[in-house]
Protein backbone atom coordinates (compact mmCIF):
# COMPACT_ATOMS: atom_id res chain seq x y z
CA UNK A 1 0.00 0.00 0.00
CA UNK A 2 1.36 3.48 -0.84
CA UNK A 3 1.28 6.67 0.89
CA UNK A 4 -1.09 8.01 -0.54
CA UNK A 5 -3.52 5.54 0.40
CA UNK A 6 -2.67 5.71 3.34
CA UNK A 7 -2.52 9.27 4.18
CA UNK A 8 -6.32 8.50 2.20
CA UNK A 9 -7.34 6.00 4.77
CA UNK A 10 -6.36 7.95 8.13
CA UNK A 11 -8.06 11.11 6.55
CA UNK A 12 -11.45 9.16 6.51
CA UNK A 13 -10.83 7.60 9.56
CA UNK A 14 -10.14 10.71 11.29
CA UNK A 15 -13.33 12.43 9.38
CA UNK A 16 -15.69 9.52 11.04
CA UNK A 17 -14.08 9.83 14.65
CA UNK A 18 -14.89 13.54 14.46
CA UNK A 19 -17.99 12.77 12.80
CA UNK A 20 -19.00 10.65 15.79
CA UNK A 21 -18.17 12.68 17.86
CA UNK A 22 -19.79 16.09 17.04
CA UNK A 23 -23.13 13.53 16.89
CA UNK A 24 -22.59 12.27 20.42
CA UNK A 25 -21.79 16.11 22.05
CA UNK A 26 -24.67 17.07 19.43
CA UNK A 27 -27.04 14.70 21.56
CA UNK A 28 -25.63 15.57 24.41
CA UNK A 29 -26.96 19.36 24.38
CA UNK A 30 -29.95 18.43 22.90
CA UNK A 31 -30.91 16.08 25.75
CA UNK A 32 -29.78 19.11 28.41
CA UNK A 33 -31.85 21.93 26.46
CA UNK A 34 -34.82 19.06 26.46
CA UNK A 35 -34.14 18.93 30.56
CA UNK A 36 -34.14 22.74 30.82
CA UNK A 37 -37.28 23.73 28.42
CA UNK A 38 -39.52 20.97 30.58
CA UNK A 39 -38.48 22.46 33.81
CA UNK A 40 -38.54 26.16 32.90
CA UNK A 41 -41.85 25.45 31.29
CA UNK A 42 -43.36 23.85 34.50
CA UNK A 43 -41.95 26.94 36.39
CA UNK A 44 -43.40 29.26 34.42
CA UNK A 45 -47.04 26.77 34.94
CA UNK A 46 -46.67 26.54 38.78
CA UNK A 47 -44.79 29.44 40.25
CA UNK A 48 -46.01 33.01 41.02
CA UNK A 49 -43.89 35.19 42.56
CA UNK A 50 -45.58 39.11 44.13
CA UNK A 51 -42.78 41.72 44.37
CA UNK A 52 -43.56 43.95 47.17
CA UNK A 53 -45.32 47.43 46.20
CA UNK A 54 -43.14 50.31 46.66
CA UNK A 55 -45.38 51.06 50.07
CA UNK A 56 -44.50 47.81 50.86
CA UNK A 57 -40.90 47.97 50.66
CA UNK A 58 -40.44 45.94 54.30
CA UNK A 59 -42.92 42.99 52.86
CA UNK A 60 -40.66 39.72 51.56
CA UNK A 61 -41.13 38.70 48.04
CA UNK A 62 -43.97 36.48 48.19
CA UNK A 63 -42.74 32.81 46.10
CA UNK A 64 -46.60 30.65 45.74
CA UNK A 65 -46.04 27.12 43.85
CA UNK A 66 -49.74 25.24 42.56
CA UNK A 67 -49.09 22.13 43.68
CA UNK A 68 -52.94 21.19 41.97
CA UNK A 69 -51.19 21.61 38.87
CA UNK A 70 -47.84 19.94 39.90
CA UNK A 71 -49.83 16.83 41.48
CA UNK A 72 -52.38 16.64 38.20
CA UNK A 73 -48.78 16.00 36.50
CA UNK A 74 -47.01 14.44 38.82
CA UNK A 75 -48.81 12.35 41.49
CA UNK A 76 -45.86 11.82 43.19
CA UNK A 77 -44.80 15.51 43.93
CA UNK A 78 -44.12 15.72 47.37
CA UNK A 79 -42.21 19.88 47.57
CA UNK A 80 -40.58 22.77 45.44
CA UNK A 81 -37.13 23.85 46.61
CA UNK A 82 -35.71 27.25 45.44
CA UNK A 83 -32.62 29.35 46.19
CA UNK A 84 -32.37 32.88 46.12
CA UNK A 85 -28.86 32.11 44.62
CA UNK A 86 -27.82 29.75 43.08
CA UNK A 87 -31.29 31.04 41.47
CA UNK A 88 -30.87 28.19 38.47
CA UNK A 89 -32.10 26.12 41.84
CA UNK A 90 -35.64 26.24 41.75
CA UNK A 91 -37.23 22.79 40.82
CA UNK A 92 -40.19 20.95 42.09
CA UNK A 93 -39.26 17.51 44.03
CA UNK A 94 -40.52 13.77 44.04
CA UNK A 95 -40.63 10.59 45.87
CA UNK A 96 -41.16 7.14 44.54
CA UNK A 97 -40.26 3.78 46.19
CA UNK A 98 -37.27 3.38 45.50
CA UNK A 99 -34.19 5.35 44.61
CA UNK A 100 -33.72 4.74 41.29
CA UNK A 101 -36.44 5.74 39.39
CA UNK A 102 -35.86 9.40 38.79
CA UNK A 103 -31.92 9.08 38.00
CA UNK A 104 -32.78 8.99 34.31
CA UNK A 105 -37.14 10.24 34.62
CA UNK A 106 -37.60 13.87 34.49
CA UNK A 107 -40.87 15.04 36.27
CA UNK A 108 -43.02 14.89 33.80
CA UNK A 109 -42.06 11.08 33.14
CA UNK A 110 -39.79 11.45 30.25
CA UNK A 111 -36.55 9.78 29.74
CA UNK A 112 -33.94 12.34 30.18
CA UNK A 113 -29.95 12.22 31.72
CA UNK A 114 -31.35 15.13 34.09
CA UNK A 115 -33.41 13.00 35.93
CA UNK A 116 -35.66 14.93 38.72
CA UNK A 117 -34.33 16.17 42.05
CA UNK A 118 -36.17 13.25 44.77
CA UNK A 119 -36.35 12.53 48.59
CA UNK A 120 -34.61 8.99 49.48
CA UNK A 121 -37.57 6.41 49.46
CA UNK A 122 -36.29 6.23 53.27
CA UNK A 123 -37.74 9.82 54.41
CA UNK A 124 -41.25 10.01 55.00
CA UNK A 125 -41.56 12.71 52.34
CA UNK A 126 -42.86 15.68 54.89
CA UNK A 127 -39.90 17.48 56.00
CA UNK A 128 -40.29 16.14 59.74
CA UNK A 129 -37.61 13.67 60.03
CA UNK A 130 -34.21 14.12 61.77
CA UNK A 131 -32.64 14.23 58.26
CA UNK A 132 -34.56 14.24 54.96
CA UNK A 133 -31.87 13.54 52.17
CA UNK A 134 -32.85 14.81 48.52
CA UNK A 135 -30.63 13.89 45.34
CA UNK A 136 -29.88 15.29 42.33
CA UNK A 137 -27.74 15.17 39.65
CA UNK A 138 -24.56 17.35 38.92
CA UNK A 139 -25.52 18.19 35.20
CA UNK A 140 -22.69 19.74 33.06
CA UNK A 141 -24.41 22.30 32.34
CA UNK A 142 -25.36 23.89 35.59
CA UNK A 143 -28.88 22.27 36.25
CA UNK A 144 -30.23 20.22 38.54
CA UNK A 145 -28.08 20.19 41.47
CA UNK A 146 -24.74 21.19 39.16
CA UNK A 147 -24.42 24.91 41.01
CA UNK A 148 -24.07 23.33 44.39
CA UNK A 149 -20.35 23.50 43.94
CA UNK A 150 -20.95 27.22 44.50
CA UNK A 151 -21.17 26.30 48.36
CA UNK A 152 -17.38 24.72 48.09
CA UNK A 153 -16.64 28.56 48.35
CA UNK A 154 -17.26 29.82 52.30
CA UNK A 155 -17.75 33.41 51.13
CA UNK A 156 -20.41 32.27 48.49
CA UNK A 157 -22.19 30.35 51.78
CA UNK A 158 -21.59 33.75 53.51
CA UNK A 159 -23.49 35.60 51.10
CA UNK A 160 -26.15 32.62 50.40
CA UNK A 161 -26.82 30.83 53.43
CA UNK A 162 -30.33 29.76 52.83
CA UNK A 163 -32.63 27.67 50.75
CA UNK A 164 -36.18 27.25 50.69
CA UNK A 165 -38.54 24.21 50.89
CA UNK A 166 -42.05 24.23 49.91
CA UNK A 167 -44.67 21.80 50.87
CA UNK A 168 -48.12 21.13 49.40
CA UNK A 169 -49.89 21.78 52.79
CA UNK A 170 -48.75 25.37 51.93
CA UNK A 171 -45.81 25.64 54.13
CA UNK A 172 -42.42 27.31 53.61
CA UNK A 173 -39.54 25.63 55.46
CA UNK A 174 -36.70 28.01 55.70
CA UNK A 175 -32.97 26.21 55.97
CA UNK A 176 -29.68 27.65 56.61
CA UNK A 177 -26.43 25.67 55.40
CA UNK A 178 -24.60 24.52 58.24
CA UNK A 179 -21.68 22.10 56.30
CA UNK A 180 -20.91 21.38 53.01
CA UNK A 181 -18.67 17.99 52.53
CA UNK A 182 -17.03 15.98 50.04
CA UNK A 183 -17.54 12.08 50.93
CA UNK A 184 -18.02 8.88 49.80
CA UNK A 185 -21.49 7.30 48.61
CA UNK A 186 -20.82 5.05 51.85
CA UNK A 187 -19.77 7.10 54.00
CA UNK A 188 -21.02 7.85 57.26
CA UNK A 189 -22.83 11.26 56.10
CA UNK A 190 -25.82 9.04 54.59
CA UNK A 191 -26.54 7.54 57.89
CA UNK A 192 -30.24 7.68 58.15
CA UNK A 193 -31.00 6.40 61.44
CA UNK A 194 -30.03 7.24 64.89
CA UNK A 195 -30.28 5.33 68.34
CA UNK A 196 -30.91 8.31 70.39
CA UNK A 197 -30.45 12.10 71.20
CA UNK A 198 -26.54 11.50 71.83
CA UNK A 199 -26.10 9.10 68.76
CA UNK A 200 -28.08 12.15 66.46
CA UNK A 201 -25.51 14.71 68.11
CA UNK A 202 -22.43 12.92 67.31
CA UNK A 203 -24.01 12.38 63.81
CA UNK A 204 -23.97 16.26 63.38
CA UNK A 205 -20.68 16.71 64.90
CA UNK A 206 -19.05 14.42 62.86
CA UNK A 207 -20.58 16.48 59.96
CA UNK A 208 -19.47 19.90 60.73
CA UNK A 209 -15.89 18.08 61.82
CA UNK A 210 -15.62 16.64 58.04
CA UNK A 211 -16.73 19.95 56.32
CA UNK A 212 -14.99 22.02 53.85
CA UNK A 213 -15.07 25.20 56.39
CA UNK A 214 -16.60 26.04 59.65
CA UNK A 215 -20.14 28.30 59.04
CA UNK A 216 -20.73 29.03 62.53
CA UNK A 217 -24.14 27.69 62.37
CA UNK A 218 -25.41 25.60 65.39
CA UNK A 219 -27.32 22.29 65.34
CA UNK A 220 -28.64 20.35 68.56
CA UNK A 221 -30.50 17.20 68.88
CA UNK A 222 -33.52 19.27 68.36
CA UNK A 223 -32.49 19.94 64.69
CA UNK A 224 -34.11 18.77 61.63
CA UNK A 225 -31.95 19.25 58.47
CA UNK A 226 -32.05 18.73 54.64
CA UNK A 227 -29.39 17.14 53.12
CA UNK A 228 -28.72 18.16 49.75
CA UNK A 229 -26.80 15.00 47.41
CA UNK A 230 -25.14 15.12 43.89
CA UNK A 231 -22.31 13.66 42.70
CA UNK A 232 -18.51 15.32 41.64
CA UNK A 233 -17.85 14.29 38.50
CA UNK A 234 -14.21 13.67 39.81
CA UNK A 235 -14.92 9.91 40.42
CA UNK A 236 -17.82 7.71 40.46
CA UNK A 237 -18.61 7.30 44.27
CA UNK A 238 -17.68 10.41 44.97
CA UNK A 239 -20.39 13.36 46.48
CA UNK A 240 -20.86 16.51 47.68
CA UNK A 241 -23.51 16.92 50.48
CA UNK A 242 -24.96 20.21 51.67
CA UNK A 243 -26.81 20.36 54.61
CA UNK A 244 -29.40 22.73 55.87
CA UNK A 245 -30.98 23.04 59.23
CA UNK A 246 -34.39 23.69 59.53
CA UNK A 247 -34.65 27.78 61.19
CA UNK A 248 -38.00 28.61 60.26
CA UNK A 249 -41.38 28.08 59.13
CA UNK A 250 -44.44 29.95 58.12
CA UNK A 251 -48.07 29.84 55.94
CA UNK A 252 -47.12 31.25 52.29
CA UNK A 253 -49.08 34.32 51.93
CA UNK A 254 -49.07 35.37 55.69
Amino acid sequence: MNRKWLRYIVLVVAVIVFLYSAYQLYSIYSEYHKGDEEYESIAEEVVEIEEPSEEEETKEVQFRVDFEKLMAINRETVAWIRFEEPSKISYPVVQAVDNDKYLKTTFEHKTNSAGALFVDAFNNGKFNDLNTFIYGHNMKNGSMFGQLRKYKSKDFCKDYPYFYIYTPDGKELTYQVFAVCTVEDTAESYRKTYEDEADYEKYLKHIQEIAHYDTGVKVTAASQIVSLSTCTNVTDTQRLLVHGVKIGERTVGE
